[in-house]
């Protein structure tokens, strides 16, 4: 299986010599990713100023148009995040935008230990989010993209990788074959339809909104001949049982998105395909691999607490990436938003609590609770 070469420029900081960036931003504020946008007939502007840089995608909503930064301002230092801000802001007022939406990363630079690269991250994310709150900012609504995630430590020996997974993981990959399971990876945009197809399936089942699959055919269309993003696949007397699709940068592998076939279950062939994943990036230069999204800690009550589970079991460490944040440019209209996305939020519980409600009677009248004493 060949592995993916990534060939995007890295994200570098305008006014400093410093090395690429690691983490998310790395994929989701450079030009690929840029280009990629363009694909998606959406409008994207790149901005920047000395030890800062963004890009900025323009999104529209019915009280006006907001730019949204993912995983942006890159900012080389929290103290430049007053400037990067008052800069965006300038812009944003120019062309007529409402707010910003910003998820501000000052992330770690290739060649420092892992230990160390986790540490600054966290330490940092908890002061750009002390900064954006001195700033006027207010976290959105929800998080856009994951505020916690797990990074994988990828400048180890494949065998120091493998060992700091669980037993049973190591065992799964080693076993693969045994099993019948072929692992493949492709840049096709003909692979990820796989990807599509048991995405949608898993989302289905478990009950999660995922991606479209018109947005993965021109993630695979785009960022596919330049080999910034690989479907992966697992294949069972050749039937394709689990598949996964990352997003590459030179020092970052993502993995955006994955699902399985609920009836390969007790072959469990995710966790080979993932750790060929991982082996595959560290053999092509990347430092870290972010799974990309996990529970926050100490909240044992919340959705994503078992995939994090899982995700913890090959390794790494748990990393802070300060969630999404709102910056107004219009007070009005940024004002008006708000209001209109509490009633939104609050009719959509209700709704919610209703749907329940008659599950429950049915459930009852049925007589589908369990026999007490």
């Amino acid at each position: 299986m060949r592995p993916a070469t990534p060939t995007a420029a890295p994200v570098q900081i305008p006014g400093s010599s410093a090395s690429p960036v690691l983490g998310p931003a790395s994929v989701l504020q450079s030009a690929a990713w840029q280009e990629f946008q363009g694909s998606l007939d959406r409008t994207a502007h790149r901005l920047g100023g000395t030890g800062w840089q963004a890009l900025v995608v323009e999104e529209h909503t019915a009280v006006g148009p907001l730019w949204y930064a993912p995983y942006g301002p890159v900012v080389e230092t929290p103290a430049v995040l007053p400037e990067a801000l008052a800069s965006l802001q300038e812009a944003a007022r120019d062309h007529g935008i409402s707010w910003l939406r910003v998820e501000p990363q000052c992330p770690p630079r290739i060649g420092a230990s892992f230990s160390d690269t986790v540490r600054r991250q966290n330490a940092t994310a908890a002061s750009l989010a002390a900064g954006l709150r001195s700033l006027g900012a207010q976290p959105a609504p929800r998080d856009i993209q994951p505020a916690f995630t797990r990074w994988v430590d990828l400048t180890r020996s494949p065998e120091e990788i493998l060992k700091a997974m669980t037993g049973t993981n190591r065992n799964l990959w080693r076993r693969h074959r045994d099993k019948g399971i072929t692992l493949a990876s492709s840049h096709r945009v003909e692979a990820a339809e796989e990807v599509v197809e048991l995405l949608h399936r898993t989302a289905g089942r478990n009950g999660f909104t995922a991606q479209s699959g018109d947005y993965l055919r021109t993630a695979a269309r785009s960022l596919g001949p330049t080999e910034n993003c690989t479907a992966y696949t697992s294949t069972v007397d050749g039937t394709v049982v689990s598949a996964l699709l990352t997003y590459d940068s030179p020092t970052t592998r993502i993995f955006a998105h994955s699902g399985m076939d609920a009836g390969a279950r007790k072959l469990r062939p995710n966790q080979p395909l993932i750790a060929q994943a991982l082996l595959d990036a560290a053999a092509q230069g990347q430092s870290v691999a972010d799974l990309f999204g996990i529970a926050p800690p100490n909240d044992p009550d919340h959705p994503w607490t078992g995939f994090s589970a899982f995700k913890r079991s090959f390794g790494g460490a748990d990393v802070a990436l300060g969630g999404t944040w709102d910056v107004p440019v219009s007070l009005p209209r940024y004002g008006a938003y708000r209001v209109l996305r509490t009633a939104r939020d609050t009719a959509s519980t209700a709704r919610a609590r209703a749907r329940s409600a008659v599950q429950e009677r049915k459930r009852t009248t049925r007589g589908g609770a369990e026999p007490q004493g």
